[in-house]
């Protein structure tokens, strides 16, 4: 059943933005554990490529709960496209759309960029002068962000950040969900870029929104899976039909009699 709420889901950054990247990576990477290699060794994972996976999943989860949604930042799951639309314009966007909430999804930095550092965790920013009533909905998501794969929780922090201005964009409430650290070697092979942890992050967050305005939260129903079965012989005499099976098993299928009347 569809809900009276609006949710902007903002993707930080743009596609190219400088600087917003990891260090480079010290192996290959499957991102989707689809067999095939999404970024070499050596190569730099752009944040918005991530922030944009943990996004498309989150506008799954809402709409399904019956959340309306809205995007800025990114259009689609193609996250190799995205300019990095200026703060202002987002703010004016979501202002515009007359959203009640909005989420922007992130992943954190320490140091140059240039090399891995201890620096890790996640942890959920409101506006330090209009947070509306973001503090509870960033504690009722970073508890359920806690309960996803094991990390340190760095809490709900405060500071003049654009997208987290609940007066610029007329929302009751806004955070910024900074999931992990893109300059952790740890966090950047296993969670940045890892379309698993992206799904996990989409989940608890909608749960958390679900529970802060006291939505019932919709759990995802599991595709049904198409069997095809192939018959190989037909017997009238019951001897000839076990010979046949005798010799597939010894050929490593799978075989059974199926007695049926005519």
């Amino acid at each position: 059943m569809a809900t009276s709420y609006k949710v902007a889901i903002d993707a930080g950054h743009g596609s190219n933005t400088a600087g917003k990247r990891t260090p480079p990576l010290p192996k290959d990477i499957d991102v989707n554990k689809d067999g095939k290699i999404d970024i070499k060794k050596g190569e730099q994972y752009r944040e918005h490529y991530a922030s944009v996976g943990v996004a498309y999943h989150l506008n799954r989860e809402l709409q399904r709960c019956g959340f309306t949604t809205m995007r800025t930042g990114w259009d689609d799951d193609n996250a190799y496209n995205d300019p990095d639309t200026a703060i202002a314009d987002r703010q004016k966007t979501i202002a515009n759309a007359k959203c009640d909430y909005c989420i922007s999804i992130h992943f954190n930095a320490y140091g140059d960029g240039k090399s891995f550092n201890s620096a890790e965790g996640f942890g959920v920013y409101i506006h330090d002068k209009y947070p509306g009533q973001s503090k509870k909905l960033a504690e009722t998501v970073l508890k359920h962000l806690a309960g996803g794969s094991k990390q340190k929780n760095r809490g709900v922090k405060t500071e003049a950040l654009g997208m987290c201005n609940c007066s610029s964009m007329g929302v009751k409430a806004a955070i910024i969900c900074e999931l992990a650290f893109m300059t952790n070697e740890y966090e950047a092979v296993n969670l940045m870029a890892n379309e698993d942890y992206w799904k996990e992050c989409a989940r608890e967050i909608c749960k958390g929104l679900c529970e802060f305005t006291g939505v019932k939260y919709v759990e995802e129903t599991p595709e049904k899976k198409t069997i095809y079965r192939v018959q190989v012989g037909a017997f009238a005499n019951k001897s000839n039909a076990e010979k046949l099976v005798a010799e597939l098993k010894k050929k490593g299928y799978d075989a059974i009699i199926v007695k049926a009347q005519q």
